[in-house]
């Protein structure tokens, strides 16, 4: 007589035969891949606030380098075995972690003068990266065209997030006379600052299509290119000037802004050393634009009212290359 347990047990052996007999290598038309990466980003995002509505004409612009941020991580691969012999589902997911080094500079213009478009302030300072993560999932399809070729197209969530610490440096600020500041120029003696002076921080979120080709050169040798594009990208930024002036207080500036303009392109080469082994280098161009909205001012520190002023539009802008090296090792399923 069988008991719930012993049928348990059976249905567990049944379940446990039939996954091994699908695991075996080979056996499968879809194959999974995990990828250990590392590589670096060149680039620079972009903090601004505007003067005037539905313009151009900045209040204050920092720019922040990314020249490189080196980073590890890892890529998860799903998809057809032999795409050039049958298409399929497919799907993707990355994370990456950047590490905590100098990037570069920070740079900070402010066209001061209410009444004079012209640049009065300027500052530069050391940029060092506190944290950055950047995490990708996709899924979609892709077709067999022919024995060289494959077409490919997904929907792609993607998330970036950066912070970095502004320390000593120097500023430039143009003297202030007639109710006026004068206009920055080169010979402004520089004041030298030490220690920490901005922290600054990006959250980005983005929607996208993507179109991919992918084509075989050689037996072992594959190429594929992507390229996205999508109005839906959104950022939330917040930056700590640390600095206090003469009352003790410093100042916070905040914002979300969405609908900006999201423009990847990719390019991957691969060759296969072994059935279960690809070598991958894979560089890409991401471009941000176009992101403006409300930003929030709060004054900081000891007795700060803490009120906010919403008189000025603000936005976030970024452009970087991507270059990285992985190794791709097919865990399940074989060419």
């Amino acid at each position: 007589m069988f008991t719930i347990g012993k049928i348990s047990l059976l249905v567990s052996l049944l379940f446990l035969c039939r996954f091994t007999a699908i695991a075996e290598p080979g056996t499968g038309r879809h194959s999974l891949s995990i990828s250990p990466l590392m590589g670096m980003i060149t680039g620079k995002s972009e903090e601004n606030l505007y003067k005037y509505k539905d313009s151009d004409q900045h209040v204050s612009q920092l720019l922040w380098d990314l020249k490189p941020l080196f980073f590890t991580g890892f890529e998860l691969d799903f998809g057809p075995a032999e795409p050039f012999k049958s298409g399929g589902f497919a799907s993707a997911a990355s994370l990456k972690f950047g590490l905590p080094f100098k990037t570069g500079i920070m740079e900070d213009r402010d066209w001061a003068d209410n009444s004079a478009d012209y640049l009065t302030h300027y500052s530069r300072h050391d940029a060092y990266s506190q944290n950055a993560i950047l995490a990708a999932i996709s899924a979609g399809y892709s077709w067999r065209i022919t024995d060289f070729f494959v077409l490919g197209a997904y929907g792609e969530f993607s998330y970036m997030y950066f912070s970095w610490m502004a320390e000593d440096g120097f500023y430039q600020y143009s003297t202030f006379s007639g109710g006026h500041y004068n206009e920055w120029d080169e010979s402004i003696p520089k004041e030298k600052v030490y220690g920490a002076v901005v922290r600054y921080a990006q959250n980005w979120f983005i929607f996208s299509p993507v179109l991919s080709v992918k084509g075989r050169i050689h037996g072992r040798l594959f190429v594929e290119g992507n390229i996205s594009y999508s109005p839906l990208a959104y950022c939330a930024d917040r930056d700590d000037h640390l600095l206090q002036d003469t009352s003790g207080h410093g100042k916070l500036f905040f914002g979300n802004f969405p609908f900006g303009h999201y423009i990847n392109v990719s390019a991957r080469l691969n060759y296969s050393l072994l059935e279960t082994l690809d070598l991958c280098l894979s560089f890409s161009y991401r471009y941000i634009t176009g992101l403006r909205d409300k930003t929030y001012y709060a004054i900081t520190g000891a007795g700060a009212s803490g009120h906010s002023i919403v008189n000025y539009e603000g936005g976030t802008g970024y452009s970087a290359i991507d270059i990285n090296l992985a190794a791709k090792i097919r865990v399940y399923g074989r060419r």
